[in-house]
């Protein structure tokens, strides 16, 4: 029930003030909780502080407030999401040992025509990854959004197509038509491939992890620069730990077929 002139709700203002706090700002006075949250300076300080009374949130020395440990404690020990990073790590820990480059895991989020990533290992150096963990990108401009859509429902597809598709490069695909053909590339190839996309020296590599019902809930992805790519090297680990994690998900075991990601083609 809303019970704000605003017409928001409790939880809602709660959601907003949980909100503001980001990688980059894990820690916030007062004032910069009220500048991003748009509430008046007496409804944060009052639900900021009911907020830390319970854990959620806490205060350091400074009287800035941060994320709470019970935050992580209730999402750790409760949700489906942690699960599954949980299962998917050493997964990620092989693809990463192989080929010594970016790894990431990640699920879909249809509604927001958004990827968001749950886990990721990084390559030494400095290599420019866009994909943060607890981080949100475009299903078009990621390899881990096109493989999760490529084996989504149609309708749900068609949606996605209907939508507002932005460039993040000179590189990126927005003409609906030409990305249903990728998406039946992508279906038949077994793995998405993009190359300059999301960072114009980057080419990435995702296969899909499907669950029970082979519905698809997520992605590994392999982020490598492109002047090191080799993908006879990236593509059997990764296909291998897709499969791997498809199956420990609950997934039927698929045949092999003619395994067509051996043949690297020009998307």
């Amino acid at each position: 029930m809303a019970n704000s002139a605003s017409g928001e709700s409790v939880i809602e203002r709660v959601v907003k003030i949980m909100d503001a706090f980001s990688k980059g700002q894990p820690w916030l006075p007062l004032k910069d909780m009220v500048r991003i949250t748009g509430m008046s300076r007496s409804t944060v300080h009052r639900l900021a502080m009911d907020l830390a009374a319970n854990g959620l949130l806490e205060r350091n020395a400074a009287g800035e407030f941060g994320v709470g440990m019970k935050m992580w404690e209730l999402a750790s020990r409760s949700n489906p999401l942690e699960e599954f990073r949980r299962r998917g790590l050493p997964f990620l820990e092989g693809v990463h040992a192989a080929v010594r480059e970016h790894v990431a895991l990640s699920i879909p989020d249809v509604e927001t025509n958004s990827v968001l990533y749950l886990e990721r290992l990084d390559r030494h150096g400095s290599v420019m990854n866009l994909a943060e963990v607890a981080g949100r990108l475009d299903i078009h401009t990621t390899s881990s959004g096109m493989a999760m859509m490529a084996h989504i429902p149609g309708w749900v597809q068609d949606r996605f197509l209907a939508g507002k598709l932005e460039k993040t490069t000179q590189a990126t695909e927005v003409d609906p038509a030409r990305i249903r053909s990728h998406l039946a590339q992508i279906r038949e190839r077994g793995y998405a491939r993009l190359v300059g996309v999301l960072v114009e020296e980057n080419t990435a590599y995702s296969v899909p992890v499907f669950g029970q019902g082979q519905a698809v809930i997520g992605a590994i992805s392999v982020v490598v620069p492109s002047v090191d790519e080799d993908a006879g090297l990236i593509l059997p680990v990764l296909v291998a730990a897709g499969r791997g994690l498809s199956r420990t998900m609950g997934a039927e075991r698929r045949p092999y077929g003619s395994r067509p990601w051996l043949s690297h083609l020009e998307p």
